[in-house]
This record gives C-alpha cells, structure tokens and sequence, in this order.
C-alpha cells in the first residue's frame, strides 16, 4: 500500500477522533471534562488538521441537535437530498457557521506547524505522495462526517420514538459510536453511547491516565441543556 494512503488513513481517522472525543463529546454535549493541557493540544491539533475552531465546530453541531431534522437543522438528510448531506459536509458546515458565535482566532503557530508537516512529508515522500496524503485524508475524514449525518438519520431501529434518528448497531465501530444515533440524540449528554461504542474503552483509559474527568459516565444521563447553551469550553 502506498506510503501516502497509509500515512492519509492515520491522519483521517486521528481527526475523526480528536472531532468525536473532544469536539463533539466533550465541547458540545459536557460529557466529560477535558484536562487543560491536553485540551491546549488538542486544540492545536483540530486547527492544524481541520483549520477551524473546535468551538465553533461544537456550536454547529448544537444546531443540529437544536433543530434536528427541521428546516433549520445545518445538515439534515430529510431536508435536502441525502447526497448533498453525504457529500457536503464541509460546504454545509461552512454555511452553518454564519449561524453561530464568532470564531476566536486562530492562534499563532498553527498555519506554520501545518506547513512544516506538508514540506517534511514533501521532502521525504514527494510531491506525489503528499497529494495523495491529502486526498485520503479529505476523503476519509469528510466521509465519515457525512456518513454520520446521513446514515443516522434515514435507516434502523428507534428505540427513543420521540427523539430523531435510528440506531444501527453495526454501523457503531466504522462510525465511532454513531451506529447509536437515536440514542444519542434521546441522551446527548451521556459519555457512551451503546453497548458497542469503540469510543467508550478510550474514555475509560483518558480516565485512568488523567486526562479527563469522566464523572459519572452513565449512558443515560439528560442532556442538562447542553444543546441550548452557548458553545463554552469544558477544561477543568
């Protein structure tokens, strides 16, 4: 396999993870508390990576949960056409982006790291490897985003009537836990989302190690308002 596809995958699917653990979990739903170094990093990391606000991602998804499946939800698959919602993450993220509180700046240092990590790979892989980097990268990352917004939303049990989206259990490893989407719209706030989230292990490890504070981490404690509260950080 191509040095350049192997290299794209690591990358994708640690942005997958530091998007679904601290972003999305962490920032947006409260489930846990982040330790303030390891947020500081994983700040840097998201801007480097995703070159945008891991608040501002946070409020954006917020709105999903406010408004899910509505007109007003940024990116749901029964208000426009499932492909555009598979497809567009980033362009429906961007336009959801007007909707929220300004971004804070981007801080200094992290237009450079990323231009450091793009001349080493160049200088040691070439110009060929880099774009495929990048393009593994893009595609992996974004397709995982919009398999999330569309999948849970269309196809699978509801086991939470009154709460949007459907579970599919299968779909919960590949998906990092969103195989429960149903669930995890009916309890956003709780820090595992099903018997099969391949986040949960991970938490429980943060834990042990100090990296974060997971409280009581029951799979079924309310939201406590978090979809409606204004998109602060949670670092202890």
């Amino acid at each position: 396999m191509p040095v350049g596809v192997v290299i794209g995958l690591a990358t994708a699917l640690a942005t997958a993870l530091v998007t679904e653990i601290y972003c999305h979990r962490a920032l947006a739903h409260r489930a846990f508390r982040v330790k303030p170094r390891v947020a500081s990093a994983l700040d840097t990391f998201f801007w480097v990576f995703v070159g945008t606000d891991p608040e501002t991602w946070a409020a954006v998804h917020r709105l999903h949960h406010r408004y899910a499946d509505t007109p007003k939800d940024p990116h749901s698959p029964r208000e426009r056409p499932p492909l555009t919602v598979l497809l567009g993450s980033a362009y429906l993220f961007a336009s959801a982006k007007r909707r929220v509180p300004a971004a804070t700046p981007r801080p200094r240092g992290t237009l450079a790291i990323r231009t450091v990590i793009i001349a080493f790979y160049f200088v040691v892989f070439g110009l060929a490897q880099v774009l495929t980097i990048l393009a593994v990268h893009l595609i992996c990352y974004l397709s995982i985003m919009g398999m999330v917004n569309t999948v849970g939303h269309l196809y699978g049990r509801k086991p939470h009537p009154e709460s949007p989206g459907y579970d599919l259990a299968w779909l919960a490893i590949p998906l990092l836990g969103h195989g429960y989407h149903n669930s995890h719209h009916a309890h956003p706030a709780a820090a595992r989302t099903g018997p099969l989230d391949p986040i949960w292990p991970l938490l429980r490890v943060s834990a042990k190690a100090g990296l974060i504070e997971l409280g009581d981490g029951g799979t079924e404690r309310s939201c406590r308002g978090c979809c409606g509260a204004s998109p602060q950080p949670v670092q202890s």
